[in-house]
């Protein structure tokens, strides 16, 4: 298993990333890659090549205050239960850790046992305030 972030250059495995888990069409992940406050580490497993990967971004507050939202972590069914997604949670982590940032952040649900095992096992501690979370969709894409 090796982790790594991508970067101006990785376009062709952040779009197969992005086709494993969000379907087929037309992906252009160059406006993503070239934000320095957008992250994407990518799992490959050692025979079968990329496997998982996880997103977000950095949050700058009004009060200089930097944070990071995981926004998206996903591993393909036949590599779940392997140590992958933890192996990117903790990347994403340490990632933020050297940035200077002063949390890192995800939304979940109850449903989805899965994600709270993984952010539990990689040392993240639920917050006990209940969350509400409010969308707009702005897109068919939304």
């Amino acid at each position: 298993m090796h982790v790594r972030r991508l970067g101006i250059g990785d376009e062709e495995v952040a779009a197969e990333m992005c086709r494993l888990f969000d379907g087929d069409g037309s992906v252009d992940p160059r406006p993503f890659l070239q934000r320095a406050e957008s992250v994407m580490f990518v799992v490959d497993d050692d025979e079968s090549g990329p496997c998982g990967c996880a997103y977000g971004h950095e949050l700058i507050h009004p009060d200089g205050d930097r944070t990071m939202l995981l926004y998206s972590l996903d591993v393909a069914e036949p590599f779940r239960r392997r140590g992958y997604g933890v192996a990117l949670v903790n990347a994403f982590v340490d990632h933020a850790r050297a940035a200077g940032c002063s949390e890192v952040w995800v939304l979940t649900d109850d449903e989805n046992t899965a994600a709270q095992a993984t952010y539990s096992a990689a040392g993240g501690e639920r917050d006990s305030a209940d969350q509400i979370m409010f969308v707009w969709p702005l897109s068919e894409r939304s």
